[in-house]
This record gives structure tokens, C-alpha cells and sequence, in this order.
């Protein structure tokens, strides 16, 4: 539209000075020293007229050509930068497709000229880790540094990220030197937190969790669920039952019906063989929150009647009827009690729904228990194949998992 309107205008202008030189409308006449030049108007304005068009193109003209290695510098950049991205998106695609070596290369050639380098390093570092080429990633790792010195943070909380699956103590070193550094960096203290669950190091949790708290890294529920996770990490590592006591009665009464916490109490308290008073904490917590785990521990309780505790637990099939540890809780229950038929029933029925080697254990000694020695091999016969069929899943998986 621009360029129409421009033509336009030229001819108008053309016109009229066209019109202008029909007429005689003057002379004019300038002299310089002893010359005299004389030509008319309409000569004179149309002279006047190309002079400053050809001004305006010999200008523009040198602007160009002084402007020229500017433009090719900027033409031949445009040109990398897409190629680059060009490279980055056949990674990616690559990536999707499990190509890890494929990938690798298409990121790290276009590292220097792209726009997102740090995320082709990065990503370039992940490929080489999941090929176990752990000397390339580090070097990867280390190019992103040299390029980015500013985003150290993300590239340590990356590295921490592919350091935990084979080196995690180097990760949790990894994640302390970089909360040194950022104290308050949320994302830093998220996973340092989870590190040291990982790996156990409920002290540290401890004395890390003040900063959790004051920097808000979590939300209420999440920051519960981490402080679950602390009582029960610090119950689960304790060495008598004094010591074990001692941090039980530091807990609220809510957080001592925590299923988390309380099952982790109660193992400890099996292990040090004192069961008083579990079987009607565990059912208090049952009455306001359904655990397996808790249930699974009702059945492994030794002290008391176990009739007891069956009738207590035949409630809880009404809504729980097709829960496998429920049944064998039951089933443990009922072999206890010397209901044989009953135990049998309950534990054939747990592994119709789940088939577990506990369970089958538990029916074998059941037969033992009732002087049936040759139903009792034939169970055990039967879990050894359970055994020897998960076996080969499980390798079927691993031998999948490498080749892709």
C-alpha cells in the first residue's frame, strides 16, 4: 500500500511539472564571477527536483554499502541461531524417541550458537548420564558453567538431580555447599530435605527444618507430610526402648495416631518385644483412619488372645472386604486362634486377590500347625514358582530397561 501510494505521488509530481514546462512562466538567472547562467523555471525546479532525488539514492546508497558487513554479520547470526534451534528440535525429538546418543550430539553441536544453550548442556549432560557416560556429562556440566557462570545454581541443583541415583552422598555434598551459598533458595532446600530423607539423615532434617519452615519452600500439607516423615525416620533408627519411649511421649496426641508415625513406633516396639498397649492403639488409629500397614501389624502382635483381636478385626471386612492384608491378618488370626479351617479360608482368599510369598508362608505353617505336612510342601512348592515367576519379570524388566 506504502509503495502505490509513493508512485502515485511520483506521478503527480511528474504531471505537474510536465504541465509546468508547457508554459512560459520566467527565466532564471544566476551568476558566478564573469558566468552567467540563464534557463528557465520549469527547468530549473525540474533540476532542482533530480538533484535532491539523486542525493537521496547516492545517500542511501552509501548507507547500505557502509552498513553491508553489519548486515552480513547479522545474516550469517540469524543463520546460526537457526540452525541451532534446528539442532535442538531434532534432539528433542530425538529425546521423546529414546535416542540418548542421537540426542546428545544434535544438543551439544548447537550449545555455542543457540539461544538456550544452558538448556543444551543441561540436557546434554542427562543423555551422557543415562547412557552411563558419566566423564561426558561431567564435561557437559562443566562447559555450562564456563558459558553461564551467572545460573550457577540451576546447573548445581541439576547436577545434584543426576549425582543421586549412583553417587548420592556426592549430591547431598552437592545440595549443603549450594545452601551455603543461597540459604533461602527455596528449590535448594526442597531437595536437600529430600536427600536427607533418602539417605536417612534425620538429625540434619532436624536442624534444617526451622529454615524449611521460615522460608515457606512447602505447603502446609507438604510441610505435615515432611514432619511426619522426620518422627517417623528418628523412631525407626532408634536403639532401645527407653530411647524409643522417651521420643514417643515429645509427640502430640495427634501425631501419635499418625499412621505413618504409629506404624513405625509399633515395628520398633515388636522389635524390642514390648506389645503392651499396641493392640488398642492401633485400633484407636484404625477407628479414624484405615492403614495397611497398621493392619498388617494387628496380625503380627504376639501378646494376648488372638481370638480377641480376630473378632475385633472381622468388623473391619464390612468395608474392606477384598483386602489382601486384611485377609491374611485374619488368616494369621484365626491359625493363632486355632481355627485352622477358618485361617485357611481367609489366607486362600488373600491370595486369590494379591499372591504374596508372606501369605503363602503364613497358609504353609498354618497346614504345619495342623499336622497336614503334605499339604504344607505343596504350598511352599507353589511360592517357590510365585518366586521364580516375579524373578523373571523382574529380570525380563531390568534386561528391557537396558536396551532401551
Amino acid at each position: 500500500m506504502k509503495l502505490v501510494v509513493t508512485w502515485i505521488l511520483a506521478l503527480l509530481l511528474a504531471s505537474a511539472l510536465a504541465t509546468l514546462m508547457l508554459y512560459d512562466n520566467g527565466i532564471v538567472s544566476m551568476a558566478w564571477g564573469e558566468w552567467i547562467i540563464e534557463t528557465s523555471l520549469s527547468f530549473f525546479v525540474a533540476a532542482v527536483v533530480v538533484f535532491f532525488i539523486s542525493a537521496y539514492v547516492l545517500i542511501r546508497l552509501l548507507f547500505i554499502l557502509w552498513n553491508l558487513p553489519k548486515f552480513w554479520r547479522n545474516h550469517r547470526q540469524i543463520r546460526r541461531i537457526s540452525k541451532a534451534q534446528d539442532a535442538m528440535t531434532e534432539g528433542m525429538i530425538a529425546l521423546e524417541y529414546g535416542e540418548w546418543h542421537k540426542a546428545e550430539k544434535a544438543l551439544i553441536r548447537s550449545a555455542r550458537q543457540s539461544e538456550t544453550g544452558l538448556v543444551n548442556y543441561l540436557s546434554a549432560a542427562k543423555m551422557a548420564q543415562n547412557q552411563g557416560a558419566d566423564k561426558r556429562r561431567d564435561r557437559y556440566l562443566q562447559q555450562a558453567r564456563d558459558a553461564y557462570p551467572e545460573e550457577y545454581m540451576l546447573i548445581g541443583l541439576v547436577e545434584a538431580r543426576l549425582l543421586l541415583e549412583k553417587a548420592p552422598w556426592e549430591a547431598l555434598a552437592l545440595l549443603q555447599a549450594l545452601h551455603e551459598q543461597e540459604p533461602k533458595h527455596q528449590t535448594v532446600l526442597q531437595e536437600y530435605a529430600q536427600v536427607l530423607i533418602q539417605l536417612h539423615q534425620w538429625g540434619e532434617l532436624e536442624s534444617l527444618m526451622p529454615e524449611i519452615k521460615r522460608s515457606k519452600a512447602y505447603v502446609r500439607e507438604e510441610l505435615w507430610s515432611l514432619q511426619r516423615k522426620l518422627w517417623a525416620g528418628k523412631l525407626s533408627v532408634t536403639n532401645d526402648i527407653d530411647e524409643l519411649d522417651a521420643l514417643w511421649h515429645q509427640l502430640s496426641s495427634k501425631e501419635q495416631l499418625e499412621p505413618e508415625i504409629l506404624s513405625e513406633y509399633i515395628e520398633q516396639r515388636i522389635g524390642f518385644s514390648e506389645e503392651v498397649g499396641l493392640e488398642k492403639l492401633i485400633e484407636k488409629a484404625l477407628s479414624k483412619q484405615w492403614d495397611n500397614r497398621l493392619v498388617y501389624q494387628y496380625g503380627r502382635i504376639s501378646l494376648g488372645p488372638a481370638f480377641d483381636r480376630l473378632k475385633k478385626a472381622e468388623k473391619w471386612l464390612k468395608s474392606q472386604p477384598d483386602n489382601a492384608i486384611l485377609l491374611l491378618t485374619l488368616g494369621r488370626l484365626a491359625c493363632c486362634s486355632q481355627m485352622w479351617a477358618m485361617g485357611k479360608s481367609y489366607l486362600k482368599q488373600s491370595l486369590k486377590i494379591e499372591p504374596q510369598i508372606e501369605t503363602f508362608h503364613a497358609l504353609a505353617r498354618c497346614y504345619e500347625a495342623e499336622g497336614q505336612e503334605s499339604q504344607a510342601a505343596l504350598v511352599y512348592k507353589e511360592a517357590i514358582e510365585q518366586l521364580q515367576e516375579k524373578n523373571q519379570v523382574l529380570t525380563y524388566k531390568e534386561d528391557t530397561e537396558k536396551r532401551d
